[in-house]
């Protein structure tokens, strides 16, 4: 059973929403996910991304409809939707250099595909690890790929946002893609952009993903980010496969048992200390007496 909740979130900061999100069934074993976080002056943003994803979904469908395959249908929905913002920002001058990034996660039965541009991400968690399945097309990702700086470094890196491809900034694009992976029972995977991944660190993201059923998981996030500064555009997507109530079951209930345990010791701590505070001011009294 696949069970899944996303949301978006304008932060603390922004004026402005300019990430966008949808979830698609194509039919009973197909659903589509996408995040895009959309850039540009005078507002473009939110439509390079609103504008990549409907065009995406539009061309997807139709592909899908006509039995192409899921790859070679993402690739070209991809090459649409790269299309038609470049197209826009050619007509309307005031949205020239729009451009947006673009995660889309196709689930059909228990397989996996994925087509990514930009640095929004994808995440594995699996087995108590999480793994980033998605690649940063960023120029400080390629940095610590080439040994320049540490993972730990690119986190704080002022450049760390400055991207090498986006949708719609260049005719040709080479999109990160991962075709026809396998998805196990209590597999979970978080989609976001980079006002999520950029506040938390990637540990704390599994926690939240094994602790809480997704849209706990999704809404409890969101608050984390903007607890945490909240300097961008928010958006979460979390999947989870299996049997949502069977995770409900584990760590949830095994923290409140926890809780409830120190509650008792605390209770019985305290009533030793009273008892023993009564006993010696009876005796004090006694001997006075």
């Amino acid at each position: 059973m696949l069970k899944y909740f996303g949301k978006s979130d304008i932060g603390r900061i922004r004026s402005d929403n300019e990430d966008y999100y949808t979830v698609k069934k194509i039919d009973k074993e197909e659903t589509l996910f996408i995040v895009a976080d959309g850039m540009g002056g005078h507002q473009a943003g939110d439509v390079a991304s609103s504008l990549g994803t409907t065009s995406f979904v539009k061309q997807y469908k139709k592909l899908r409809a006509g039995e192409m395959s899921i790859p070679k249908s993402l690739k070209i929905a991809l090459e649409k939707a790269n299309n038609s913002i470049l197209d826009k920002a050619t007509k309307e001058p005031d949205k020239k250099g729009m451009g947006t990034t673009f995660s889309a996660f196709v689930v059909e039965g228990m397989k996996g595909y994925i087509i990514h541009i930009g640095d929004s991400r994808i995440y594995q968690v699996r087995n108590n690890k999480i793994k980033q399945l998605t690649i940063d097309h960023t120029f400080v990702e390629k940095m610590v790929q080439n040994g320049k700086i540490t993972r730990k470094e690119a986190r704080t890196h002022p450049h760390r946002n400055i991207l090498y491809y986006s949708l719609g900034a260049r005719e040709v694009l080479e999109p990160h893609v991962i075709n026809e992976f396998e998805i196990y029972d209590n597999d979970s995977f978080l989609m976001c952009s980079d006002g999520l991944s950029t506040m938390i660190e990637d540990s704390v993201l599994k926690d939240y993903c094994l602790l809480y059923p997704p849209e706990k998981a999704v809404e409890e996030l969101i608050n984390l980010a903007n607890k945490n500064g909240g300097s961008d555009n928010i958006t979460v997507q979390v999947l989870h496969f299996g049997d949502v109530s069977s995770q409900d079951k584990t760590t949830p209930l095994d923290v409140e048992s926890f809780r409830v345990k120190v509650s008792k010791l605390n209770k019985s701590f305290w009533t030793m200390i009273v008892l023993l505070v009564m006993l010696i001011i009876m005796l004090f009294i006694l001997f006075i007496l």
